[in-house]
């Protein structure tokens, strides 16, 4: 609800409805097509989103968070985490430019590493396009602020 207003708005109990699924199947509907178009209103149904989390949120840990918790504690699950991105991004580093060396040194048809090169860049393209939309909608995300 808006700051120093006494009753919501029609938008904010709408987006309180919709947050909550409480909206027919057609209003469902309509209210979607408004949001397409409207920021204020997205930020708003993630802020009822995000409210809904948090309250459910707040009842305590469940067994299964509990071992989450102990696990981060230990040393050598951490440890192992860092351990194993770097092993993973280092060997993915090494593989491509390997690939791709062997490839354009070769007597392979040029076809052959202009089309590995092009995958492997449009795979890259992809990955910062998801990382991209990732870093967009994080702020919209009512879990971002749940620890498991």
């Amino acid at each position: 609800m808006t700051r120093g207003a006494s009753e919501p708005t029609r938008e904010e109990l709408l987006a309180m409805a919709y947050a909550d699924g409480e909206l027919s199947g057609t209003e469902r509907e309509e209210f979607e097509r408004v949001l397409e178009r409207r920021a204020d209103l997205r930020e708003l149904v993630a802020r009822e989103l995000r409210l809904d989390v948090l309250a459910r949120a707040s009842a305590g840990p469940e067994p299964m968070d509990l071992e989450w918790r102990a696990m981060d504690a230990e040393p050598l699950h951490r440890a192992t985490l860092g351990v194993g991105l770097t092993l993973v991004l280092a060997g993915l580093a090494l593989g491509a430019f390997g690939l791709l060396y062997f490839l354009w040194a070769s007597a392979l048809p040029r076809a052959v590493p202009i089309g590995v090169t092009a995958a492997m860049a449009g795979a890259t393209v992809l990955g910062a396009r998801a990382l991209r939309a990732r870093l967009r909608t994080q702020a919209l995300d009512p879990y971002t602020e749940i620890r498991r």
